[in-house]
């Protein structure tokens, strides 16, 4: 797995942000965070989705974080190219890039009293891979081949060397993902031990020594965490954090509006946007790392035609779409790195416009015959992907497209893409890792399953290689704009737009920060 599965964008901690007045530790009424989906797994090694992973990062520290930059209205937020030491005290990378040793601080212990050294950084990087699930594959980058952890080891306690087998100028970003948390061996051991597959007992308890402790735990119903004592950094704004997930956005908006909620995430667009301009609540907007495309598998026909796949890009009305059923919360571009990558070139990413005459011109030149008939899957009860589906099924239709909208289970929908038997599809999709090479890894990288456009041009591949084993970051951003013009020359599928996350908070809150998954040390009121 790859990707992140659910699509929602979410909040780390670094920089406190000043809202009002600080929040402080001990506060009389608990944090209320409501979120629209519940995690599927605590597990940090095996969580895949953005609530799986936001949550468990509570509960545990990593070797580096995201730094930190200004956001929107007052607030913060994390900035993907600039990683900065967590745990870690200091970082020193070889010559060659192969090799990343990491010094630790002394007497830090897990609640059970193990101490939280090199040994236990080991065994956790370790447990990721060992258990084969997206933990290690964010972990390894996505490079099997040969894997890209050559060896790890705790030369003493508070010195954890890792050798590569390839140079990766993305690397400390693989470490800050909540898939290289630090995890409390003596739990593991106790546990069920390290071992391929799911752990049952991990789903749903936490052993870390992160900023927060977990107090309780209802599956799909509410988490409640408190500040954890003996966390070796800063104490959280919060004492006391009550997560309830609620999937229903009736109940959602409601509880936003009242107040009854700090935080608001998942709400959909158009009930946040009836929340503009209200007093009891703040709307905080985010450029987001994921975007709503539309899938047009080059081994499908009429895909398989390059000038098809072009016309389809002119003939859908993406600024209208982003206007009517986002509410204006989006960003038009064409291009294979959303506007909130570090590698977004936007000279070379420019949104192409709704234009029919081209498209039909292109039609033409295609020499492929119309009337063409064509399945377009989307998930049942999507009401984003269903209207975008609605308008693109009018609009091709101009062009000699007749599309049929194929509503899907989401288990039917998921596999559909992943067995690759979709004709053509609608979905949300973003990097797990926020980095160029880590994307391609997948969505551009011939011959490989998680690649759902089956996108394939050799030339990518070869200079997708060069990049990923550079340590240079300025010979980096050329080869990622080169792969970029490739890319957009070759107009793989439909960009409708890239999605813009939207938080609504209430307001007591004085202090929030974004990032593509929750934090919650800088969270408070």
């Amino acid at each position: 797995m790859r990707r992140l599965i659910v699509l929602s964008g979410f909040v780390t901690i670094l920089m406190p942000l000043m809202l009002g007045a600080s929040g402080a530790m001990g506060q009389a009424k608990p944090f209320i965070v409501n979120i629209n989906q519940a995690p599927a797994t605590l597990d940090p090694a095996w969580g895949c989705g953005l609530y799986d992973i936001g949550l468990a990062s509570n509960f545990y520290v990593r070797l580096t974080q995201y730094g930190s930059k200004r956001g929107p209205g007052g607030t913060t937020q994390f900035d993907p190219g600039n990683i900065r030491p967590y745990f870690a005290k200091k970082i020193t990378i070889s010559r060659d890039g192969k090799t990343y040793t990491f010094k630790l601080p002394a007497g830090v212990k897990f609640p059970s009293g193990t101490p939280v050294d090199a040994k236990a950084a080991k065994f956790s990087i370790e447990r990721s891979i060992t258990m084969g699930g997206c933990g290690g594959y964010f972990v390894y980058d996505g490079i099997y081949d040969p894997p890209l952890i050559r060896s790890i080891t705790a030369a003493n306690p508070t010195t954890l060397v890792i050798k590569l087998n390839q140079a990766n100028g993305n690397f400390l970003q693989d470490m800050a993902q909540p898939s290289a948390s630090i995890v409390d061996p003596s739990v593991i051991k106790a546990h069920g031990g390290v071992k391929k597959g799911l752990n049952e007992y991990m789903s749903s308890h936490a052993a870390g020594s992160g900023p927060f402790l977990l107090k309780s735990y209802e599956p799909n119903k509410q988490a409640v965490l408190t500040a954890n004592p003996g966390f070796f950094g800063p104490k959280p704004k919060s004492s006391t954090i009550i997560v309830n997930f609620i999937n229903s956005d009736p109940t959602l908006l409601l509880q936003a509006r009242s107040g009854n909620a700090d935080v608001t995430l998942g709400l959909t667009k158009g009930a946040a946007h009836s929340l503009l301009g209200k007093a009891s609540n703040k709307i905080i907007v985010n450029r987001a790392t994921f975007w709503e495309y539309i899938g047009t598998p080059w081994t499908k026909a009429p895909w398989t035609n390059r000038k098809v796949r072009e016309a389809v890009t002119y003939a859908t009305p993406s600024a209208d779409i982003c206007k009517k059923v986002a509410f204006g919360w989006c960003e038009l571009y064409y291009g294979p790195y959303a506007p909130a990558m570090p590698e977004f070139n936007a000279a070379i990413s420019k949104p192409r416009p709704y234009n029919l005459a081209k498209a039909k011109a292109l039609m033409k030149a295609s020499g492929v015959a119309t009337p063409i008939d064509v399945t377009m899957n989307i998930p049942e009860g999507n009401r984003i992907e269903e209207q975008i589906a609605t308008v693109v099924q009018g609009t091709w239709k101009q062009i000699g497209i007749n599309v049929t909208i194929n509503k899907l289970t989401a288990t039917d929908y998921v596999n559909s893409m992943e067995q690759h038997k979709a004709q053509s599809f609608i979905r949300i999709d973003g990097p797990g890792v926020i980095e160029a090479g880590y994307l391609l890894g997948y969505d551009a990288k011939c011959g490989i399953s998680f690649n759902l456009s089956d996108i394939c041009v050799k030339r990518i591949d070869t200079l997708l290689a060069q990049a990923r084993k550079s340590n240079s970051a300025v010979e980096r951003k050329k080869l990622y704009d080169s792969i970029a013009r490739i890319w957009v020359a070759n107009s793989p599928r439909v960009q409708v737009y890239a999605d813009k996350f939207v938080t609504v908070l209430s307001k007591r809150v004085k202090s929030y920060h974004y990032q593509h998954e929750m934090d919650f040390r800088t969270w408070g009121a």
